[in-house]
């Protein structure tokens, strides 16, 4: 019997050692450990403790930014949890090494030396489900220099990973990872009441990767604002007193193909958490379609108009990717863009506003009709009389 008392008390005490990981995490940023105080371990090492976030967070798009071209190709569900990546069709299943990307809005090919495919079909965009050129002026290849925003602990260290003289610099994993946020995880596997893991909730954490030269610039090209550029966006505004985890939760998906009880457990915060007069003054618009409409606008819809582009731009000014601008200048006048193109000014202007819906309507009409967009709080409805503009000149 008493073999059996052991052996009953040893079950116990592992199965609150298994629940005791699952640790509430605190406002405050815990120990961090440097890469050489400790070992990377890898995401599913994290799952043993951590399940329900890790099982979220696989579907999300940060751990696919850089994949095997083996897992990569398998069919709907059993690699990426939305999306499969075919092939060109100039091309086999040995032509390819790597795939950048193939989570949601484009897909790009590394050959077996590590350089990434270039010239004519060599991306494919889910949005339209086609092949495009990439990149024809460097056709047909190129290095892959995408450290460190497609991997996890990213080394510009002088060395090829795997030894492939395309690859330039070394990692520890494929896409962005638990470890690439939160630190190498080694010593806190071992002790996870000793050893803490790195919570750091700063935008400049997110901004790392979310950044397209000077923060203080945003760069654009073609008519719209360049893809994966929220904090420099952000930095713009009034918004850069929030951290990006005030309304993102960066464990959830927002893949349009995901259940929507799961986007949203993606935000945090919406809207009108904060901007409550904002929100009741929308609600007294003149524009009755605005909230009648099975298409009326949301807050978003206007105020983070899709003004980036990543993969295709789906018409003259509706990109593919939210702007993270929030402010709309009403101006007529007012230019997105400075005049070489290169850069946007820090606001969205109304054509990338208005005319994603009003197609067939001008800027300037936009203009006579913003003030009728927000009308203040306590208003009779149709009384434009007292309206707000959202004018931020």
């Amino acid at each position: 019997m008493r073999w059996k008392q052991l052996f009953v008390i040893m079950t116990a005490v592992a199965l609150l050692l298994i629940a005791g990981c699952e640790r509430k995490v605190t406002e405050q940023i815990t120990n961090v450990l440097p890469a050489e105080s400790a070992g990377y371990i890898g995401s599913q090492a994290c799952s043993a403790c951590h399940s329900e976030t890790y099982i979220n967070f696989k579907r999300t798009g940060h751990p696919y930014k850089l994949n095997y071209a083996d897992s990569a190709f398998l069919p709907v569900g059993e690699y990426y949890p939305f999306t499969s990546v075919p092939l060109p069709a100039d091309l086999t299943a040995d032509d390819v090494f790597m795939v950048i990307g193939g989570f949601r809005w484009k897909a790009r090919y590394i050959n077996n030396q590590g350089e990434i495919l270039t010239g004519d079909d060599r991306q494919y965009n889910f949005a339209t489900d086609e092949f495009v050129a990439y990149d024809a002026s460097t056709a047909p290849t190129k290095d892959y220099k995408c450290g460190p925003c497609h991997m996890t602990a990213y080394r510009d260290d002088g060395g090829h990973q795997l030894g492939l003289p395309g690859l330039i610099g070394t990692w520890e994993f494929n896409g962005i990872q638990c470890e690439e946020c939160h630190g190498p995880g080694q010593l806190h596997a071992a002790s996870p009441y000793e050893v803490d893991m790195k919570i750091d909730r700063s935008s400049e954490a997110c901004g790392k990767c979310h950044i397209r030269g000077a923060v203080n610039k945003i760069p654009a090209s073609n008519g719209f604002i360049k893809h994966h550029e929220q904090w420099n966006e952000m930095f713009t505004t009034k918004h850069q007193a929030l951290q990006c985890v005030d309304c993102h939760n960066v464990h959830y998906t927002l893949h349009p193909s995901a259940p929507q009880t799961e986007r949203d457990m993606a935000i945090n915060l919406n809207c009108e958490n904060c901007h409550l007069a904002e929100t009741e003054s929308f609600e007294n618009t003149t524009i009755d379609a605005h909230l009648t409409s099975p298409f009326a606008p949301t807050c978003i819809d206007c105020h983070m108009a899709r003004a980036a582009k990543s993969a295709v731009a789906m018409d003259t000014y509706v990109g593919d990717i939210r702007s993270h601008l929030w402010r709309i200048n009403t101006d007529s006048t007012a230019e997105m863009f400075t005049e070489d193109g290169k850069y946007a000014n820090g606001y969205l202007t109304l054509e990338y506003v208005c005319l994603q819906c009003h197609t067939t309507e001008t800027k300037g009409w936009a203009a006579r009709h913003s003030s009728d967009v927000h009308v203040n709080p306590g208003a009779p409805n149709n009384e434009s009389s007292s309206s707000m503009t959202i004018s931020t000149r």
